[in-house]
């Protein structure tokens, strides 16, 4: 079964997609992005449950905690968050450009300004 919170697609659909394998999922987002114009990012997922998406250290000792928690600066939150968060920073690293002024930071976004992480 297929959980319905906020989801903006119709149900048909979801299952469908259910039943793809990996590779055609990502031919499929690919095409898409080229029909809209947006840009499908390759971002690899290792260590992104490990490392704090709040001070950058990685943790090797987790287990099996479904709650991260950094022993070096205490940052708390889900596991699954904090890996999809690592996700996208990394696409978020590789695609963008950062101006420092000041105490502010400028990001830019290299080419088109939606990100579709896959």
């Amino acid at each position: 079964m297929v959980a319905k919170a906020k989801r903006l697609i119709k149900s048909k659909t979801a299952r469908a997609m259910l039943t793809w394998a990996h590779y055609r999922f990502k031919l499929t987002l690919r095409h898409q992005a080229e029909i809209t114009g947006t840009t499908v990012v390759d971002v690899t997922e290792e260590y992104t449950s490990k490392t704090c998406t709040h001070c950058g250290q990685m943790h090797s000792q987790l287990g099996g905690s479904k709650v991260f928690r950094c022993p070096e600066c205490g940052f708390t939150l889900p596991r699954d968050w904090n890996g999809a968060f690592g996700i996208f920073l990394k696409a978020l690293r590789d695609t963008a450009s950062v101006t420092l002024t000041g105490n502010s930071a400028i990001v830019a976004l290299s080419g088109n300004s939606r990100i579709n992480v896959a």
